[in-house]
Protein backbone atom coordinates (compact mmCIF):
# COMPACT_ATOMS: atom_id res chain seq x y z
CA UNK A 1 0.00 0.00 0.00
CA UNK A 2 1.56 3.29 -1.10
CA UNK A 3 0.52 6.18 1.13
CA UNK A 4 1.07 9.94 0.77
CA UNK A 5 0.98 12.34 3.71
CA UNK A 6 0.41 15.96 2.73
CA UNK A 7 1.05 17.98 5.89
CA UNK A 8 3.01 21.19 6.50
CA UNK A 9 3.51 20.58 10.22
CA UNK A 10 6.54 18.31 10.67
CA UNK A 11 5.44 17.08 14.10
CA UNK A 12 1.99 16.15 12.82
CA UNK A 13 3.61 14.49 9.81
CA UNK A 14 5.83 12.36 12.05
CA UNK A 15 2.94 11.45 14.35
CA UNK A 16 0.77 10.32 11.46
CA UNK A 17 3.64 8.31 9.95
CA UNK A 18 4.16 6.58 13.29
CA UNK A 19 0.48 5.68 13.59
CA UNK A 20 0.31 4.39 10.00
CA UNK A 21 3.44 2.27 10.44
CA UNK A 22 2.14 0.76 13.67
CA UNK A 23 -1.27 -0.01 12.15
CA UNK A 24 0.33 -1.53 9.07
CA UNK A 25 2.41 -3.84 11.24
CA UNK A 26 -0.62 -4.90 13.29
CA UNK A 27 -2.64 -5.57 10.14
CA UNK A 28 0.22 -7.21 8.23
CA UNK A 29 0.20 -4.63 5.45
CA UNK A 30 3.32 -3.69 3.49
CA UNK A 31 3.48 0.08 3.08
CA UNK A 32 5.51 2.86 1.53
CA UNK A 33 5.02 6.38 2.86
CA UNK A 34 5.82 9.54 0.85
CA UNK A 35 5.77 12.98 2.47
CA UNK A 36 4.71 16.29 0.94
CA UNK A 37 4.80 19.65 2.69
CA UNK A 38 1.96 21.30 0.74
CA UNK A 39 -0.67 20.69 -1.91
CA UNK A 40 1.36 22.13 -4.77
CA UNK A 41 4.17 19.66 -4.19
CA UNK A 42 1.99 16.57 -4.61
CA UNK A 43 -0.15 17.99 -7.44
CA UNK A 44 2.86 19.04 -9.55
CA UNK A 45 4.54 15.63 -9.14
CA UNK A 46 1.50 13.38 -9.12
CA UNK A 47 1.91 10.00 -10.86
CA UNK A 48 -1.32 8.17 -9.88
CA UNK A 49 0.70 5.57 -8.01
CA UNK A 50 -0.77 6.26 -4.57
CA UNK A 51 -3.37 4.08 -2.92
CA UNK A 52 -4.18 6.46 -0.03
CA UNK A 53 -3.56 10.19 0.49
CA UNK A 54 -3.87 11.94 3.85
CA UNK A 55 -4.47 15.66 3.41
CA UNK A 56 -4.16 18.31 6.07
CA UNK A 57 -6.83 20.76 4.92
CA UNK A 58 -5.28 23.99 6.17
CA UNK A 59 -1.91 24.58 4.51
CA UNK A 60 -0.13 27.54 2.96
CA UNK A 61 0.29 27.86 -0.85
CA UNK A 62 -2.33 25.22 -1.71
CA UNK A 63 -4.74 23.81 0.87
CA UNK A 64 -5.61 20.14 1.07
CA UNK A 65 -9.14 20.49 -0.27
CA UNK A 66 -7.97 22.31 -3.41
CA UNK A 67 -5.20 19.77 -3.97
CA UNK A 68 -7.63 16.87 -3.50
CA UNK A 69 -10.01 18.31 -6.11
CA UNK A 70 -7.18 18.61 -8.65
CA UNK A 71 -5.99 15.06 -7.99
CA UNK A 72 -9.50 13.63 -8.16
CA UNK A 73 -9.75 14.96 -11.72
CA UNK A 74 -6.94 12.63 -12.81
CA UNK A 75 -7.26 9.78 -10.30
CA UNK A 76 -10.73 8.49 -9.46
CA UNK A 77 -9.46 5.48 -7.52
CA UNK A 78 -7.11 6.85 -4.84
CA UNK A 79 -8.51 6.81 -1.29
CA UNK A 80 -8.61 10.37 0.09
CA UNK A 81 -8.64 11.12 3.82
CA UNK A 82 -8.74 14.61 5.34
CA UNK A 83 -7.22 15.65 8.65
CA UNK A 84 -8.52 18.89 10.12
CA UNK A 85 -9.28 20.91 13.22
CA UNK A 86 -12.68 21.91 11.87
CA UNK A 87 -15.54 19.47 11.32
CA UNK A 88 -17.37 21.87 8.95
CA UNK A 89 -14.98 20.93 6.14
CA UNK A 90 -16.58 17.48 6.03
CA UNK A 91 -19.46 18.68 3.83
CA UNK A 92 -17.14 20.00 1.11
CA UNK A 93 -15.20 16.73 1.19
CA UNK A 94 -18.10 14.87 -0.40
CA UNK A 95 -17.22 16.56 -3.69
CA UNK A 96 -14.01 14.50 -3.88
CA UNK A 97 -15.55 11.31 -2.48
CA UNK A 98 -13.44 11.46 0.69
CA UNK A 99 -13.25 8.14 2.52
CA UNK A 100 -12.90 9.67 5.98
CA UNK A 101 -12.30 12.80 8.07
CA UNK A 102 -10.00 12.71 11.07
CA UNK A 103 -10.13 15.43 13.70
CA UNK A 104 -6.98 16.74 15.34
CA UNK A 105 -5.52 15.90 17.74
CA UNK A 106 -5.19 12.32 16.51
CA UNK A 107 -5.48 9.46 19.01
CA UNK A 108 -4.15 6.02 18.24
CA UNK A 109 -7.23 3.95 19.15
CA UNK A 110 -9.58 5.87 16.84
CA UNK A 111 -6.92 5.98 14.14
CA UNK A 112 -6.44 2.22 14.29
CA UNK A 113 -10.18 1.73 13.74
CA UNK A 114 -10.01 4.15 10.82
CA UNK A 115 -7.06 2.26 9.31
CA UNK A 116 -9.05 -0.98 9.31
CA UNK A 117 -11.69 0.76 7.15
CA UNK A 118 -9.00 2.07 4.81
CA UNK A 119 -7.48 -1.40 4.46
CA UNK A 120 -10.87 -2.92 3.65
CA UNK A 121 -11.48 -0.28 0.99
CA UNK A 122 -7.97 -0.76 -0.39
CA UNK A 123 -8.40 -4.53 -0.60
CA UNK A 124 -11.66 -4.10 -2.49
CA UNK A 125 -10.20 -1.61 -4.97
CA UNK A 126 -6.99 -3.59 -5.45
CA UNK A 127 -8.91 -6.65 -6.59
CA UNK A 128 -10.29 -4.79 -9.62
CA UNK A 129 -7.78 -2.05 -10.42
CA UNK A 130 -4.53 -1.85 -12.33
CA UNK A 131 -1.90 0.81 -13.06
CA UNK A 132 -0.77 1.67 -16.57
CA UNK A 133 1.90 3.98 -17.95
CA UNK A 134 -0.16 6.00 -20.39
CA UNK A 135 0.84 8.92 -22.61
CA UNK A 136 -0.87 11.13 -20.02
CA UNK A 137 1.33 9.70 -17.21
CA UNK A 138 0.84 6.83 -14.78
CA UNK A 139 -2.83 6.06 -14.28
CA UNK A 140 -4.60 3.62 -12.01
CA UNK A 141 -7.95 2.53 -13.40
CA UNK A 142 -10.87 0.52 -12.15
CA UNK A 143 -11.14 -2.43 -14.52
CA UNK A 144 -14.93 -2.35 -14.15
CA UNK A 145 -14.81 0.92 -16.13
CA UNK A 146 -12.60 -0.45 -18.93
CA UNK A 147 -14.89 -1.37 -21.83
CA UNK A 148 -12.30 -2.75 -24.20
CA UNK A 149 -8.74 -2.39 -25.47
CA UNK A 150 -7.79 -1.83 -29.10
CA UNK A 151 -4.40 -2.54 -30.67
CA UNK A 152 -3.08 0.01 -33.18
CA UNK A 153 0.54 -0.37 -34.21
CA UNK A 154 2.79 -0.17 -31.15
CA UNK A 155 0.04 1.37 -29.03
CA UNK A 156 -2.92 -0.01 -27.13
CA UNK A 157 -5.93 2.27 -26.67
CA UNK A 158 -7.91 1.68 -23.48
CA UNK A 159 -11.54 2.74 -23.83
CA UNK A 160 -13.08 3.67 -20.49
CA UNK A 161 -16.63 4.77 -19.84
CA UNK A 162 -15.63 8.46 -20.00
CA UNK A 163 -12.16 8.69 -21.61
CA UNK A 164 -9.53 6.93 -23.70
CA UNK A 165 -5.96 6.20 -22.60
CA UNK A 166 -3.07 5.21 -24.85
CA UNK A 167 -0.32 2.90 -23.59
CA UNK A 168 2.83 1.42 -25.13
CA UNK A 169 2.34 -2.34 -24.91
CA UNK A 170 1.52 -5.44 -26.92
CA UNK A 171 -1.91 -7.00 -27.06
CA UNK A 172 -0.43 -10.35 -26.04
CA UNK A 173 1.10 -8.87 -22.89
CA UNK A 174 -2.07 -6.98 -21.99
CA UNK A 175 -4.18 -10.07 -22.60
CA UNK A 176 -2.08 -12.03 -20.09
CA UNK A 177 -2.60 -9.30 -17.49
CA UNK A 178 -6.35 -8.98 -18.02
CA UNK A 179 -7.36 -12.57 -18.67
CA UNK A 180 -7.89 -13.28 -14.91
CA UNK A 181 -10.29 -10.31 -14.80
CA UNK A 182 -12.66 -11.73 -17.45
CA UNK A 183 -11.32 -9.98 -20.54
CA UNK A 184 -11.25 -11.92 -23.80
CA UNK A 185 -10.39 -11.24 -27.43
CA UNK A 186 -13.21 -11.13 -29.95
CA UNK A 187 -10.62 -10.63 -32.73
CA UNK A 188 -6.90 -9.96 -32.99
CA UNK A 189 -7.34 -6.23 -32.43
CA UNK A 190 -9.89 -6.06 -29.59
CA UNK A 191 -9.79 -7.27 -25.99
CA UNK A 192 -13.27 -7.06 -24.47
CA UNK A 193 -14.50 -6.78 -20.87
CA UNK A 194 -17.03 -9.62 -20.69
CA UNK A 195 -18.69 -7.99 -17.68
CA UNK A 196 -19.76 -5.01 -19.81
CA UNK A 197 -20.96 -6.84 -22.92
CA UNK A 198 -24.55 -5.79 -23.70
CA UNK A 199 -25.24 -8.44 -26.30
CA UNK A 200 -24.33 -10.10 -29.60
CA UNK A 201 -25.70 -8.90 -32.92
CA UNK A 202 -24.80 -11.03 -35.93
CA UNK A 203 -21.00 -11.03 -35.94
CA UNK A 204 -20.60 -8.10 -33.57
CA UNK A 205 -20.30 -7.71 -29.82
CA UNK A 206 -22.20 -4.77 -28.34
CA UNK A 207 -20.26 -2.89 -25.68
CA UNK A 208 -20.70 0.72 -24.61
CA UNK A 209 -21.91 2.51 -27.74
CA UNK A 210 -19.77 0.38 -30.03
CA UNK A 211 -20.20 -2.70 -32.21
CA UNK A 212 -16.93 -4.64 -32.34
CA UNK A 213 -16.40 -7.29 -34.99
CA UNK A 214 -16.11 -10.90 -33.86
CA UNK A 215 -13.65 -12.59 -36.21
CA UNK A 216 -14.53 -15.95 -37.73
CA UNK A 217 -11.51 -17.80 -36.23
CA UNK A 218 -12.31 -16.51 -32.72
CA UNK A 219 -16.11 -16.60 -32.83
CA UNK A 220 -16.70 -20.10 -31.44
CA UNK A 221 -14.27 -19.69 -28.52
CA UNK A 222 -15.38 -16.13 -27.74
CA UNK A 223 -19.07 -17.08 -27.61
CA UNK A 224 -18.27 -20.13 -25.48
CA UNK A 225 -16.26 -18.07 -22.97
CA UNK A 226 -18.95 -15.37 -22.88
CA UNK A 227 -21.72 -17.94 -22.33
CA UNK A 228 -19.80 -19.58 -19.50
CA UNK A 229 -19.13 -16.18 -17.91
CA UNK A 230 -22.80 -15.16 -18.05
CA UNK A 231 -23.81 -18.53 -16.64
CA UNK A 232 -21.58 -18.29 -13.56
Amino acid sequence: MRIAIVEDDVQQQEKLSKYITKCATENQVTIQIDHFSDGIQIVDNYDSGFDVIYFDIEMAHMDGMTAAKKIRQIDTEVIIVFITNHVQFAVEGYSVDAADFLLKPLHYFSFSEHFKKVKKSFDTKSNRSMSFKASQGFRKINLDELLYAESQGHYIHLYLSDETLSIWDTMKNLEEKLLPFDFFRCNNGYLVNLKLVKGIENNHVLIGNEKLTISRPRKKEFLSVLTNYLGD
